[in-house]
């Protein structure tokens, strides 16, 4: 299934695209630092080609204005001659603007420097109008000597700075626009995995992940995050899924038994005492099931990890020991012995209510579901950066098949059928286990149950 999203053409989605855009205005951004570097080379080329033209300009004016007055117009002739076809044209005029010497057609527009088109001389022996660099020099007596320098030069120089530039930012901001192409194709193949796999989860496969690289990039750890939170989801919603059906099938049992017991007295009960025995065993009834209740919205309360606000560093030792003691008056009343091993201490970060629920939940397993006499052992020590709790009995045990079984709700191996209890105790304790970081792990005792929790050193949880 393809997103809606994802079914416009590869064009339209490369050219939306962010890694097109960016690309896009990294291209806008180098056309402008090229036009800003061929504007300062253009300028400071021209201005360095400029002063060597002004500085012979003003080496062939000095040459002729060195002749003495009167040997002036030979002066410029002589310069004509030297220079029949330029770059350098001379010419002397009146104060009325006729040329006395020189090949330059027609006067300056006033003395100094200029650029201007003027009617000059051409190599077949026409007159054409050609851009040049003047300096025209006005003496006393109303004459004026004009030098001037055609400009054709420099202003090829202009045009192949201008090609050079133009061609090689054009180039540059197509190869920009070509790189942001090809990345973005990268881009979206991987946007388009990724969205591949949220539409396959949202149309029920929930087993679907993200394919990831062997590049390891950014794209991998977005990756790798969406799997571990699909795995969440898909963890929490098979739960939930078991978690009804296991409703339906444990609970209708009870709920059954409360309808005969009332249907029965409603028939047979001749008195009030039948009665009142009746709606008592109901009660009996209802709130085993309504414990079962409140024992599953506990479980499903830890699991949504809302019970992290609570958690505060304790002392795990105290805990246990404490607990211990609670314990030893239940223990003496069926004559046997708990018997505790806990180093002292050693503290944990978690929520003491839940942790205080665990290992209760572990120690009356054990009471419920080993034969009189039998000792538990309560046991905590060091272990790595952390510590590590146990509780063992010496009962039947549970199988290497069933250990990974017992911990899901509802379920109650068939020697533990005839005791009372729900199923969910070992639910809750794995429960906890998973929201403080426990590694929990159900062994051999030899003979019995040994029940291990490995607690995480404090920084890493």
């Amino acid at each position: 299934m393809t997103p809606p999203g994802l079914r416009t053409g590869v064009a339209g989605r490369l050219l939306r695209s962010s890694a097109f855009r960016l690309a896009a205005i990294q291209a806008g951004l180098f056309a402008l630092v090229a036009l800003a570097l061929f504007t300062v080379t253009w300028w400071s080329v021209r201005g360095y080609v400029e002063s060597q033209v002004r500085h012979a300009i003003n080496d062939e004016s000095a040459e002729i204005l060195a002749s003495p007055g009167i040997a002036l117009i030979g002066a410029v002739n002589e310069a004509v001659v030297q220079m029949p076809h330029g770059p350098f044209f001379y010419g002397l005029f009146g104060s009325d603007g006729r040329r006395l010497a020189g090949d330059m057609v027609e006067a300056p527009a006033g003395p100094g420097w200029r650029t201007q088109k003027l009617l000059l001389p051409w190599r077949d022996g026409s007159d054409h109008h050609r851009r040049v660099l003047v300096q025209a020099t006005r003496f006393s007596n109303g004459q004026m000597l004009a030098v001037a320098r055609d400009r054709q030069s420099t202003d090829k120089l202009d045009d192949l700075l201008q090609g050079a530039f133009m061609w090689a930012g054009s180039a540059a901001v197509l190869l920009a626009l070509l790189g942001g192409v090809v990345a973005a194709r990268s881009y979206l193949r991987r946007i388009e995995a990724v969205a591949t796999a949220a539409a396959r989860i949202a149309g029920g496969e929930l087993g679907a992940r993200v394919a990831l690289s062997a590049r390891g990039d950014e794209f991998d750890r977005l990756a790798q995050s969406l799997n571990a939170m699909l795995e969440r989801i898909q963890t929490l919603m098979e739960g939930m899924r078991q978690v009804s059906n296991d409703i339906a099938h444990d609970l209708r049992t009870p709920l059954a038994h409360l309808r005969q017991r009332l249907e029965a007295a409603s028939r047979n009960a001749a008195s009030a005492d039948d009665f009142r025995t009746a709606i008592e065993r109901a009660l009996t009834d209802v709130d085993g099931v309504l414990a079962t209740f409140a024992a599953l919205l506990r479980i499903a309360q830890i699991e949504s990890r809302q019970r992290r606000a609570g958690f505060a560093a304790l002392d795990l030792s105290a805990l246990l020991v404490s607990l211990a003691g609670d314990f030893a008056p239940v223990f003496e009343d069926q004559g046997r012995v708990l018997r505790t091993c806990i180093a002292p201490d050693l503290r944990v970060h978690g929520d003491r209510a839940l942790l205080t629920q665990m290992f209760a939940n572990l120690i009356e397993n054990a009471l419920r579901h080993t034969p009189a006499g039998t000792p538990v052992e309560l046991g905590l020590a060091a272990f790595g950066a952390g510590c590590r709790a146990s509780v063992a009995d010496a009962g039947p045990g549970i199988p290497v098949e069933a250990r990974d079984h017992v911990l899901g709700r509802f379920v109650r191996l068939d020697a533990a059928r005839s005791t009372p209890g729900s199923g969910l105790g070992l639910a809750l304790v794995a429960a906890v286990a998973d929201l403080h970081g426990i590694a929990l792990e159900l062994g051999d005792a030899g003979p019995g149950l040994r029940v291990q929790l490995d607690f995480p050193a404090k920084e890493t949880m």
